[in-house]
C-alpha cells in the first residue's frame, strides 16, 4: 500500500523562482525544478494529471479543465493522499495530481481549499476541480487494503487541522501534522495525544486481531513529527494576542492601521475584526477576501467560523476595484447588492477622504493602495503572520516595513505561533515514547539528534528520495 501524508511544497523555494502572478508553464517544469516529487524517483505511476499545460503568466488554459478531467481515467498505484490541514505547504501539489487518486481530508479542510480556489485567480497552481475527495471527521477509521488510518483533530493556526494514527503490519505510526499546545483549542491536541497512548478508537470501533493488539501494546513504532519551532520559542498564546491588541486599541493615537496575517488564519481575522468593531473602527478587506470569508460563513462547521459574518457585520467594508473581471468578483458584488448592503463597498479613492479610524487588511502593498492612503494622517503597521517557515507564502513583512518607513509608519508584531514550542515538542515526544522519531517540516533537524542523544528514541533524519525501512 502506498499513501502520501500531505502533498505540499516549500513556499520559500517556490517564491524564489516565481514572482507574484507568475506561474509554471507545465507540470514537467515544476517537477524539473524539484518543487514536486519525480514519479520515477519514488516509484509512483501516474501521479500527475496528463496533458495539462498552462501558458506562462496567463490565467487561461490551453484546454478546458473539464475536458482534461474527463480524459483522465488512467490508474495510479498510489492508494491515497492524506491532507492534514489547509496550508499550501501541505496541499499545494493537489492542483497537479491525477484525479483518480483518492484525496483524504477533513470536511473543513476541503471547504477551505475549495473556497480558496473559487476566490482566487485561475492558474496552474490553483486548479482543485475534479479531485476525488474523501472527507473524514475525527475518529473515523479509514481502511485501505487492510491498513487502518485514524484522523484526530489538533490545534493549529487554521481550522480543521489533523494528525493521523496509522496502524501498519509493523506497528502504529503517528504523523502529527502541524500542531500546537498553546492555542484556543489546545484540548484537541491533548485528545490526539491521549489517543496515541490509549488507542481507544481502534480497540473499541475497529476489528483488531491478537497480532494487531500485541503490536499496539508495544507502543508507537514511528513518530513523524512537526519540528518547525524546535530551534526557538516564546511563551505565547492566542489569549495574549487579544490582550495585547486590547491594550493597543484602548490607547491608540493612530488614524489607520495596516494589518497583515494569513488570510485563512480565521482566529486572527476574528480577533482583529471584532477588536475594530468594539472600538468603532472600520475594517476594510478586498473583494477576494470577502468572497473567501463569505464561502466559509455560508456553511460554517465550527461555531467560531460564524463570526465575523461578511453579510451581517456592517463595520466590515469591501474595496471594489474596476469592473468585474472574475467570477468571484461578480458573485460577491451580487451577494452584497442583493442584501442591500452596497454602502459597504468602497473605492480605493475613498480612502483619502475616509472619515473616522479604519483598519486595512493587506498581504502586500499594491500601488493603488499606496497612492490612495493619506500619509499626512498617522498610520501603523501590524504584522501578525504566524511563522517565518511560511505556511502560505514567503514572508514579506520586512519589505512592507521598509516601504512604509519613509512615511513615518511604525511597525508592531502581535503574533502567536501556529506551531509547538521547543519545550512542548520535547515533552510530547517523551510522552508518546516512539521507537523511531522522524523530524520533518523543520530547517533545524539536527536539534533532534542533539536533544535525544541520550534517549532510547532513535532519531532518523530523512534524506530526499531515500527510503527508510522498519
Amino acid at each position: 500500500m502506498k499513501v502520501f501524508l500531505d502533498f505540499g511544497i516549500k513556499i520559500k523555494n517556490y517564491k524564489n523562482i516565481y514572482e507574484r502572478d507568475e506561474y509554471p508553464s507545465s507540470i514537467d517544469e515544476i517537477v524539473g525544478l524539484n518543487l514536486l516529487p519525480n514519479e520515477d524517483h519514488i516509484h509512483i505511476e501516474n501521479l500527475y494529471i496528463k496533458e495539462f499545460k498552462f501558458v506562462k503568466q496567463n490565467v487561461e488554459s490551453r484546454s478546458s479543465v473539464k475536458d482534461q478531467l474527463n480524459n483522465n481515467n488512467y490508474t495510479s498505484n498510489l492508494d491515497g493522499i492524506f491532507i492534514s490541514h489547509p496550508h499550501k505547504d501541505h496541499y499545494f501539489g493537489l492542483s497537479f495530481t491525477n484525479r483518480t487518486i483518492p484525496i483524504y481530508t477533513g470536511v473543513v479542510t476541503k471547504r477551505i481549499i475549495r473556497a480558496h480556489c473559487k476566490s482566487s485567480k485561475s492558474s496552474i497552481e490553483n486548479n482543485f476541480n475534479g479531485l476525488n475527495w474523501q472527507p473524514f471527521r475525527t475518529g473515523d477509521i479509514i481502511n485501505i487494503k487492510g491498513m487502518k488510518i485514524i484522523p484526530f483533530h489538533v490545534d493549529h493556526s487554521v481550522p480543521g487541522a489533523y494528525g493521523f494514527i496509522i496502524y501498519t503490519s509493523a506497528g502504529p505510526v503517528v504523523y502529527t501534522g502541524d500542531f500546537r499546545r498553546h492555542g484556543p483549542l489546545s484540548n484537541m491536541t491533548e485528545e490526539f495525544l491521549n489517543e496515541t497512548k490509549t488507542h481507544n478508537t481502534i480497540l473499541t470501533k475497529g476489528e483488531t486481531d491478537k497480532e494487531q493488539k500485541d503490536l499496539i501494546s508495544e507502543g508507537i513504532k514511528v513518530l513523524i513529527y512537526d519540528g518547525t519551532k524546535i530551534h526557538k520559542g516564546i511563551v505565547e498564546s492566542e489569549q495574549e494576542v487579544e490582550e495585547n491588541l486590547e491594550k493597543l486599541f484602548t490607547s491608540n493615537p493612530f488614524d489607520f492601521i495596516l494589518v497583515k496575517y494569513d488570510r485563512i488564519d480565521w482566529d486572527r481575522f476574528r480577533t482583529f475584526s471584532l477588536m475594530a468593531k468594539k472600538y468603532g473602527w472600520k475594517y476594510i478587506i478586498t473583494e477576494m477576501d470577502a468572497y473567501f470569508y463569505y464561502l466559509l460563513n455560508k456553511k460554517a462547521v465550527h461555531e467560531t467560523m460564524r463570526e465575523p459574518n461578511i453579510l451581517n457585520d456592517d463595520h466590515i467594508h469591501i474595496l471594489k476595484r474596476g469592473t468585474t473581471r472574475y467570477k468571484w468578483q461578480e458573485k460577491i458584488r451580487q451577494i452584497i447588492y442583493k442584501k442591500g448592503k452596497e454602502d459597504r463597498f468602497l473605492d480605493y479613492r475613498d480612502l483619502k477622504s475616509l472619515g473616522g479610524k479604519f483598519v486595512v487588511y493587506v498581504t502586500h502593498l499594491p500601488n493603488i493602495l499606496m497612492n490612495n492612503l493619506d500619509f499626512s494622517r498617522r498610520g501603523l503597521f501590524i504584522s501578525s503572520s504566524i511563522d517565518p517557515y511560511s505556511e502560505e507564502f514567503y514572508d514579506n513583512t520586512h519589505s512592507i516595513r521598509r516601504k512604509l518607513e519613509p512615511y513615518g509608519i511604525p511597525a508592531y508584531r502581535v503574533q502567536a505561533s501556529g506551531h509547538a514550542t521547543p519545550h512542548d515538542i520535547i515533552n510530547l515526544i517523551e510522552e508518546i515514547k516512539p521507537k523511531f522519531l522522524i523530524p520533518i517540516h523543520t530547517e533545524h533537524p539536527q536539534f533532534f539528534k542533539k536533544l535525544f542523544q541520550k534517549s532510547d528514541i532513535q532519531v532518523i533524519l530523512p534524506t530526499k528520495n531515500e527510503p527508510i525501512d522498519f
